[in-house]
């Protein structure tokens, strides 16, 4: 009685709730578009949801993550499985609070019928992207920006198979996440409700997927294209992934400083927000403002005392660091580890 509502649909019966209530699926981040396509999915009976998400959500993300209550202390993952487990108690929800990386990837999504990425980290995206066509998984896609949103279906079935790098060969280190640049709440739902409604229909071997298509969106006019998609990558996958350390390679030689260590030592550093105008935060460690789009490096250059620079999750900072570095290699300079967001998730408060 349940999934009566769907299974009295010709195209699905109990036949395909049956495939259903069988299907494996791993949904990698349970942000902006993972807390609305784990739901659908259980609503409509996945057997299996592997849930799989570190981070803690902040009042910042509320307004697009609307399944996290105000005050969560619980990861992403964990909230969100219970409440999957109070939607639906016959889904067999496994949280994983660790956040997926080159060694433990294997241990996450082998055995899965379906990936769904849903992370807003351009080099996760490759790194799932890649492990899935090598293995053979396949993989729904999908991705925000500002007021657009982006979905695709990679069956990976065979070596042939289209992928992300057919799309974009390589990751755009440049494009910030949406914490970051911002984004309207509306397009996360709107791309998550299409992931989901993929993996539906690739589960059931129903309607018009979008393999070896991108379907594109914009909230502002509506705009909705769906664009063929050709193959175009042709180097070896499994020695793609082996190479790659699927780190931001730009920044894999910026000095970092932990907000404890500098916390505990504060008195001895200047510290340079980085942060936009229109980038509000409730804690302020900064004694200096200078904001990324207008910040001029040969002022920075010849900077005698020893300074932290920060942003928003460290991405930005990490730049301006190493940019300066390039100036200048005798600077004594550090950019903050995992920017604002890491500020957040301590535990540690400013000294008066």
């Amino acid at each position: 009685m349940r999934y009566s509502k769907q299974t009295i649909l010709q195209e699905i019966g109990e036949v395909g709730q049956a495939k259903l209530a069988e299907a494996k699926v791993a949904i990698v981040g349970c942000g902006g578009l993972g807390s609305i396509v784990a739901p659908y999915l259980a609503g409509a009976g996945i057997g299996q949801l592997t849930l799989i998400d570190a981070d803690i959500p902040d009042i910042t993300n509320l307004h697009r993550q609307v399944v996290y209550k105000e005050g969560e202390t619980s990861t992403k993952s964990a909230a969100l499985a219970q409440f999957i487990k109070a939607l639906n108690s016959n889904v067999n929800v496994i949280a994983i609070e660790k956040m997926i990386s080159k060694a433990n990837i294997s241990d996450l999504l082998e055995d899965h019928d379906l990936v769904i990425e849903c992370t807003d980290d351009m080099m996760t995206k490759y790194m799932v992207n890649d492990y899935c066509h090598w293995k053979k998984i396949p993989m729904v896609y999908g991705a925000i920006y500002k007021f657009d949103g982006y979905v695709s279906l990679f069956e990976n079935d065979n070596d042939q198979s289209i992928h992300l790098r057919d799309v974009f060969p390589e990751p755009d280190l440049d494009v910030p996440s949406c914490s970051e640049i911002g984004v309207i709440n509306s397009i996360s739902g709107l791309i998550g409700m299409l992931q989901a409604n993929e993996a539906l229909k690739y589960l059931l071997g129903i309607g018009e997927n979008l393999s070896g298509k991108l379907l594109t969106y914009n909230v502002l006019n509506n705009d909705q294209l769906k664009l063929k998609l050709k193959k175009t990558w042709n180097l070896d996958i499994e020695a793609m992934f082996n190479s790659q350390s699927y780190a931001e390679v730009s920044c894999l030689n910026v000095p970092e400083i932990s907000y404890e260590d500098l916390l505990s030592n504060i008195e001895n550093y200047k510290v340079v927000s980085i942060l936009e105008d229109n980038e509000h935060v409730d804690i302020s460690i900064s004694n200096v403002r200078a904001p990324m789009s207008t910040i001029n490096l040969d002022d920075w250059s010849n900077e005698n005392q020893a300074t932290v620079f920060y942003c928003m999750s460290g991405k930005r900072s990490a730049k301006i660091v190493e940019q300066l570095l390039l100036k200048n290699s005798m600077l004594d300079i550090y950019s903050l580890k995992d920017g604002f967001k890491g500020i957040q998730n301590s535990k540690l408060k400013i000294k008066n």
